[in-house]
């Protein structure tokens, strides 16, 4: 029999063993692959070129970052599930084979693995091509049709990533079959001689570690002594590395210290299989807790990565619709453009007008000294765009989208139109409204006095082309436009703004300019919007795919750990077993060990993650509530599966099957 055959027999007598680890490495083929597929997608490509946001390149940076997290998952996976062979590889020095043909047999196995992960990878991926192109396009907000799709560069790619993979895995697989005798293979791993108390003192300054990096993480950074430019560095750094610390010492001391309590408790030690379950734990708390501690920065980073990205879509694509009410705004247009674009709307069969609205606004500038040795962001407005009361109330009545009526406005008081109000903290809100501006006007030689009274955190003009606004008495608008030169405002509402692209093009000819560039003289919903959600569905989209490769990752780990520790416990078990122990009572003992490795990373990833997303809510004032819940109760569930199945395994091959 050779080498080719004894590694095949091996693999089809024993899939069930292969098989946890052929799935993983299947999932990061698929995931590469579609990745990659989706960057060489035509459609796409004139997506990224006609919106000119650099998305190819930004697909490609990402894919780079995405090979080296596959690698790491791949190579930590097939690391530990060789690992877990090792008296499987003894048996092979014992029947006389050398380590060279044992290391043979390995690159055999990794090869026929990686082969069928490579081909059945790429076949599911093109027939999910479809689904994740349309995913992309969802979460671009954009009406394309998508269809299977197949990259020969992106083939290409896969086979010479996951080539090269093979190639270090293998190596892998001969240092460990090279590094050890034969007697060491066939010895289990030596378990701990003294087990561990943990240390109260230790896990005292762990716990103290984790919450003064809660802490700085927590802080606004514009008010916070910790975030100056002398300490932001500093602050930073001790944040990631104080943090992991600190899990490190409580995973290795403080839970420790609990199951040790726990021991000397005799009453709950003698309850049911607790002594089991105990004497496990402590046993393996020292060697589990680097683990444990990766398991953790794991799992913050993919609920912090998932977290940040879709709650940062969700206020952007907010954001992109309240700054732009209207579908279409024009300056300066004549009226002859007027007519045209009149006519255009009135030939669309996919739109009608709504209204037309004219409105002149007036640029002012702010004369009052500015503190610039102060930051950018403590200092005060110095320029507005002034328009009237009644002109304000007209639009907002128009606009029907929860737009404040103004009733009455006294000479001297003003209301400020800000949709990023909700963004910014209250102390520049104060800021804006603590003193009277003097405000002047082109070629007016009048000043004017203005008190901002309130802040509205909505808009009635598009803000790419009339920001900053401030709402006068009619009296005192009158006054300003009879010394100064307006800018005049078209705007045009229609229906189905956001599927206007032909619209937008036509309206562009008459206007000038590129369909989808910023044009100083029209602003369209459209457009704006559009390119906004594009750009930031990508970065969410790439992110996704990132937070899936952290995840399969993560439980991946631990699954493997479980496995490999299962295959040295193998023997214990069947001593119990002999002694009467049911398998109904095996699987609650594994349910109770295995329990801790799963629950204690995923709370303090949990925690972790939480305290770095309220520190963005605080310093970029946008809510993170909504999409951080349903990441992390997503992440969850899927955390929880990946547990019940790591149960059945490990029960599986310690158990006799005898009940």
């Amino acid at each position: 029999m050779t080498l080719f055959n004894i590694a095949f027999t091996n693999m089809r007598k024993n899939f069930g063993q292969f098989s946890m680890y052929l799935g993983s490495l299947i999932l990061s083929v698929l995931i590469y692959f579609t990745f990659v597929s989706l960057a060489y997608t035509k459609s796409i490509g004139v997506i990224f070129e006609k919106w000119e946001i650099g998305g190819q390149g930004v697909f490609m940076a990402a894919a780079i970052v995405l090979i080296l997290f596959v690698a790491f998952f791949v190579f930590y996976s097939s690391n530990y599930f060789t690992r877990s062979r090792k008296r499987e590889l003894g048996l092979y020095s014992l029947l006389g084979l050398r380590k060279s043909q044992i290391g043979r047999i390995i690159f055999y196995e990794n090869l026929m693995m990686h082969v069928m992960a490579v081909v059945s990878g790429i076949v599911i991926g093109v027939f999910f091509s479809k689904f994740f192109s349309m995913l992309l396009f969802w979460i671009m907000d954009l009406s394309i049709d998508s269809g299977f799709t197949f990259s020969v560069s992106a083939m290409l790619s896969t086979m010479l990533v996951f080539g090269i993979i093979l190639v270090v895995t293998t190596a892998n697989g001969y240092w460990i079959v090279y590094r050890y005798s034969m007697v060491e293979l066939f010895k289990a791993d030596v378990r701990e001689k003294n087990p561990a108390k943990g240390s109260l003192t230790l896990s005292i300054v762990g716990v103290c570690l984790i919450g003064f990096g809660y802490f700085l993480a927590t802080r606004p950074v514009e008010d916070s002594i910790f975030w100056t430019d002398n300490f932001f560095f500093s602050s930073m750094l001790f944040i990631l590395f104080g943090v992991i610390l600190g899990t490190w010492l409580v995973l290795r001391f403080l839970f420790p210290y609990i199951v040790y309590k726990l021991f000397l408790r005799k009453s709950f030690f003698y309850s049911g299989t607790n002594i089991l379950t105990l004497t496990w734990l402590r046993y393996r708390m020292k060697k589990t807790a680097g683990t444990l501690t990766m398991i953790a920065v794991l799992s913050a980073t993919t609920l912090t990565i998932i977290g940040t990205l879709s709650s940062f879509y969700t206020n952007i694509i907010s954001f992109a619709e309240s700054s732009n009410p209207n579908s279409y705004q024009t300056a300066w247009s004549t009226e002859t453009e007027r007519e045209e674009i009149l006519e255009a709307i009135r030939e669309s069969k996919l739109h009608t007008l709504v209204y037309h609205e004219a409105v002149d606004v007036y640029k002012g500038e702010v004369i009052d000294k500015v503190d610039e040795s102060v930051p950018y962001r403590d200092q005060r407005m110095s320029q507005f765009s002034v328009m009237g009361l009644s002109d304000y109330n007209r639009l907002a009545t128009k606009l029907d989208n929860d737009s404040k009526r103004i009733k009455y406005l006294a000479d001297g008081e003003a209301i400020f139109l800000s949709p990023v109000g909700g963004f910014e903290n209250k102390q520049r809100a104060d800021l804006w409204m603590k003193d009277p501006y003097t405000v002047t006007f082109k070629n007016n030689p009048v000043q004017y006095s203005l008190e901002i009274k309130a802040i509205y955190n909505h808009e009635v003009f598009n803000m790419d082309m009339v920001s900053s606004t401030l709402i006068v008495s009619d009296r005192i608008y009158q006054e300003i436009s009879q010394k100064t030169m307006p800018k005049h405002i078209d705007i045009f509402q229609v229906t189905n703004e956001d599927r206007a692209e032909v619209l937008d093009h036509r309206i562009q000819k008459i206007i000038g300019g590129n369909p989808y560039m910023y044009n100083v003289s029209m602003s369209s919903f459209y457009s704006n919007y559009h390119r906004m959600s594009t750009l930031i569905g990508v970065i969410l989209y790439i992110g996704m795919f990132i937070g899936i490769v952290f995840f399969a990752a993560t439980g991946s780990i631990i699954y493997f750990k479980q496995i490999t520790e299962a295959v040295d416990e193998k023997p214990r078990f069947e001593v119990l077993q002999k002694l009467g122990m049911s398998q109904k009572e095996v699987r609650s003992v594994i349910a109770k060990q295995v329990l801790p490795v799963f629950l204690i990373p995923l709370i303090l990833g949990i925690c972790h993650s939480v305290a770095a997303l309220i520190g963005l809510s605080v310093n970029l004032m946008y809510s993170v509530g909504a999409p951080v819940m349903i990441s992390t109760t997503i992440y969850t569930v899927f955390f929880i599966v990946y547990y019940f199945v790591c149960v059945n395994t490990y029960t599986k091959m310690v158990a006799s099957g005898d009940d």
